[in-house]
């Protein structure tokens, strides 16, 4: 392990999950590890969570394993996108079973860290250079809960990422200079994914309509939505439309030729189809219950496979040819 961890058996459940409401029934144990990653969000420098363990819940819904970290450990989730993590546990002894739930346990922040003069935060947000704090309604208690299933192998090593999807899930409370954090997750076996990778053209953004930077991308995203032929919707709540799984920031660069372009990538996608879009207009694309009507160009099918980088190139269609004589 990277880090020092003081490991907490809920009971009975040492030695055999099953018997405390695992899934699997089975002697003996494996390793899990746990890691974070993000896709990112707009006009942030650094998003800092501190994290102080990891639960683990049984078919029954009790905690069947625990680990609390002898120190939080803070992370800038924003240093962890494309194929970035940080792992919170690596190769640590769990008992064989499936798990049904993982549950990130954070730092303590209430309310009262909004009020000025109360820094340093345990987890804060950086805008404009300027650090605020960030809150985790009820994350003191509850954490941050994420579905399963884990599962875990009998003499096997398990690893599983909880991607956290920044987008969606920070708001600016008022004017009070803090933000809130109710995080929008999803976990992905790691052993299950691959990556999808590719560039877009800068004369894409430089439309009349687009509203990101055509210079360095910012406000720029591409969406990626599960399954083929998905039409293309902001994060807007709406269950009766199509909502995007995770999104990536432009990088700007130079091809091979030394021609400008962007670049994009996205880690942890599960094997399978997907549906992928451009936005440059991302930068208005504002959590849920808002409804931004962002416009999307470039729309395309990609198939995941696992262990493999597929690539999804977002090109500029070609001037027309002058008429000729």
């Amino acid at each position: 392990m990277n880090k020092k961890l003081s490991i907490l058996l809920a009971g009975a459940c040492a030695t055999l999950l099953a018997a405390c409401g695992g899934g699997s029934s089975g002697y003996g144990g494996g390793s899990l590890s746990v890691g974070v990653t993000d896709a990112p969000v707009d006009d942030a420098e650094a998003v800092w969570v501190s994290f102080t363990g990891i639960e683990l819940f049984g078919a029954n819904g009790q905690v069947a394993q625990s680990f609390t970290f002898d120190e939080p450990q803070q992370v800038d989730l924003l240093g962890q996108q494309g194929d970035q993590q940080f792992f919170l546990i690596q190769d640590a002894p769990v008992p064989v079973g499936v798990y049904k739930e993982i549950r990130l346990l954070v730092e303590n922040m209430d309310n009262s860290a909004c009020n000025p003069g109360s820094p340093p935060y345990s987890s804060y947000i950086t805008v404009n250079g300027t650090d605020s704090p960030l809150i985790v309604p009820s994350g003191g208690s509850s954490g941050f809960k994420v579905k399963g299933p884990i599962t875990v192998a009998a003499g096997g090593s398990a690893a599983y990422t909880v991607d956290f999807d920044l987008r969606k899930s920070i708001a600016e409370r008022g004017k009070t200079g803090c933000y809130n954090l109710r995080p929008v997750l999803r976990v992905v076996d790691n052993a299950q994914i691959g990556t999808l990778a590719g560039s877009v053209d800068p004369a894409l953004l430089a439309d009349s309509s687009c509203t990101s930077d055509p210079s360095t991308g910012d406000g720029a995203a591409v969406y990626v939505f599960s399954g083929a032929g998905v039409v293309p919707n902001d994060f807007d709540g709406n269950d009766l439309q199509p909502q995007p799984l995770t999104t990536a920031l432009l990088t700007p660069g130079v091809d091979a030729d030394e021609v400008p372009i962007f670049t994009y990538e996205v880690g942890f996608l599960l094997q399978g189809d997907y549906t992928v879009s451009l936005s440059c207009q991302a930068g208005d694309d504002a959590p849920a219950p808002s409804d931004d009507a962002i416009a999307f160009m470039g729309t395309g099918n990609v198939a995941i496979t696992q262990g493999l980088t597929s690539e999804f190139d977002f090109d500029a269609a070609p001037a027309p040819a002058p008429p000729s004589n």
